[in-house]
């Protein structure tokens, strides 16, 4: 996941400073690792907002650590703008300089329910999680709506995260005769389970999130009929639009990644630079309220948020990561 953010931002910088930089002066991105960790990121956010000559944050990529750093950002009145953490929590405290390019746990969630109740028709349906803060919130989110639907889950069960033999919890499926699967998860544990459903033949539909879109996981699964028989909410794909096809093009010619939340790393950088060159300052609260009060174009889009920091309009679909990034 760092990846694809570090892909998507180092070409932003590039294309912004070939066209001579901001105000004249050229970008560069700092890249730092919290490993999904909240007391590293909190660790090395502080490090950050001690060190003078940082200006803007994108991330974080894990929503615990995005919600364990936004204060100490806050504090420091830097401006934050995560493409990627999705968790609601993190636009709900009244801090007026996180943004994000993505939706929310709240709307990919209402988005899976619908789909397993209305579409799948689905009326036994178990609910699992990594017992990580995005995947459990999710897991409770999706139960949640489930209930609102009139569905009431099997099966709501915690999978310690790097968990690899999934046949008790497919034992476990087979006798509570259950016709769907959600696990909130990350591409580890979610690939292990498609591959132990597909192994003992047990043919329900496996739903998951945003966790799995990365190429890893199709190469983990080993096979696309498999990782095709997975699906996942994912905002709308920025590969798709008009607007990224020239930025897509000089990536892969660059030989960084696009799939996954690359372009909306991109768009961060852009929505960074716009808010700076129309404000003449670096000032977080300065940027933030520029931010708030206009329309950014994008190589997502034209793109605005609300007064919380979350993006307007942002909608989730359901879809199978091989045909979402045409990797066949």
């Amino acid at each position: 996941y760092g990846t694809q953010l570090l892909c998507g931002a180092t070409q932003a910088i590039n294309d912004i400073n070939a066209k001579g930089g901001l105000k004249s002066i050229k970008l560069e991105i700092i890249p730092v690792d919290d490993q999904c960790d909240p007391d590293l990121a909190v660790t090395q956010a502080v490090s950050i907002v001690e060190n003078k000559h940082y200006h803007a944050i994108i991330g974080h990529v894990c929503s615990a650590a995005t919600l364990a750093t936004s204060n100490i950002y806050a504090k420091a009145n830097m401006l934050v703008i995560t493409p990627t953490s999705t968790n609601s929590k993190i636009t709900e405290r009244n801090i007026s300089t996180i943004f994000r390019m993505t939706g929310t746990d709240q709307q990919q969630s209402s988005t899976a329910a619908n789909f397993i109740s209305n579409i799948l028709k689905s009326k036994r349906i178990a609910i699992l999680h990594d017992q990580e803060l995005y995947s459990k919130d999710l897991a409770d989110m999706v139960s949640e709506q489930l209930l609102q639907l009139g569905v009431t889950p099997v099966l709501y069960q915690g999978i310690n995260k790097g968990t690899c033999n999934f046949t008790p919890i497919i034992k476990k499926l087979k006798a509570l005769n259950a016709d769907a699967v959600y696990f909130a998860g990350l591409y580890p544990e979610v690939s292990a389970l498609a591959k132990t459903l597909n192994v003992l033949e047990l043919q329900i539909p496996l739903i998951t999130a945003d966790g799995i879109a990365v190429n890893k996981f199709i190469s983990n699964v080993g096979s696309n009929k498999i990782s095709e028989s997975v699906l996942m909410t994912f905002a709308d794909n920025p590969r798709n639009l008009i607007s990224s096809q020239a930025v897509i093009n000089k990536m892969h010619k660059n030989n960084l990644e696009t799939t996954g939340y690359a372009l909306y790393a991109y768009a961060a950088v852009e929505t960074i630079a716009h808010a700076i060159d129309n404000t003449n300052t670096t000032d977080g609260r300065t940027l933030a309220n520029w931010l708030h009060q206009h329309e950014v174009n994008t190589v997502l889009g034209k793109k605005s948020w609300a007064t919380n920091g979350d993006i307007m309009n942002s909608q989730f679909k359901i879809c199978s990561l091989v045909a979402e990034n045409n990797l066949k």
